[in-house]
């Protein structure tokens, strides 16, 4: 009995984990992906900026709305990633799923009881996801 509660609970560890680790990967590439647009933008502004002094008068208008849009760009996507907190997030979800594999490890090999582990693994699952990303630094 105490076999099949121990593999179920197991199984819920993995899947969880499993869980955890996708999100953890998917706010990391969308933060270090804000970054690199941002700096993109930035060259952009500067190469299309450098042609627009250089054609003077005779600019031609697309230029200056690419100008303004990658302007744009330069300051919104740093205040997105500062608003939805990806850098956050991801940290979040590595640290969770750092805590269920050492709650698994411990349980396989038999360094703390199925109960120890159902109560550590409550203690963290039990937190609100949001609620610990907005308490972090």
């Amino acid at each position: 009995m105490e076999g099949d509660a121990k593999d179920l609970f197991i199984s819920e560890l993995d899947r969880e984990i499993g869980w955890q680790w996708k999100w953890e990967k998917r706010y990391r590439h969308v933060y270090l992906s804000i970054n690199l647009l941002t700096w993109l933008a930035g060259f952009l502004i500067l190469v299309l900026s450098f042609y627009q002094v250089k054609a003077g008068s005779s600019c031609p208008s697309w230029v200056i709305l690419a100008i303004s849009f990658l302007a744009m760009l330069s300051v919104s996507l740093p205040v997105l990633s500062m608003t939805m907190k990806y850098q956050q997030r991801q940290q979040v979800y590595d640290q969770m799923a750092r805590a269920y594999t050492l709650i698994r490890i411990q349980l396989v090999t038999d360094q703390i009881s199925l109960q120890e582990a159902t109560k550590r693994f409550a203690e963290f699952h039990e937190k609100p996801t949001e609620s610990v990303i907005r308490s972090t630094a």
